[in-house]
């Protein structure tokens, strides 16, 4: 025995549908005003969408593989090498403000403590 397409069962089950929809709908919108970070990305979508990618990566389990050694190794590597170069060219110009120099020797009437 078939059931009628317009009977109260279907008509209740289309409004729950459409009652639905609209709450989605509500929903969205609600986001879309109150979210940060759509603005966010609205000003910095490479940002947005690299915090993401990352994101993936350590739920993905990519975070204990041997790749992530090596690029982390790499990564130490890359910001160490700034610092490095700072320091170097400070010791270098003499303007770190101690009063010790390299290879160079006190004047005979200073000391050395």
């Amino acid at each position: 025995m078939a059931q009628d397409p317009t009977g109260p069962e279907h008509q209740q089950i289309l409004d729950d549908t459409r009652r639905l929809a609209e709450d989605a709908r509500h929903l969205y919108d609600t986001l879309q005003e109150e979210n940060p970070i759509a603005e966010y990305y609205q000003r910095n979508p490479y940002a947005v969408l690299g915090a993401a990618a990352g994101l993936g990566y350590i739920l993905g389990g990519g975070l204990l593989t041997p790749f992530t050694r090596r690029l982390l190794r790499v990564g130490m590597k890359a910001a160490a090498l700034p610092v490095a170069a700072s320091q170097l060219r400070e010791l270098a110009q003499g303007g770190s403000g101690d009063d010790i120099s390299i290879g160079r020797q006190q004047p005979s009437g200073e000391r050395e403590d």
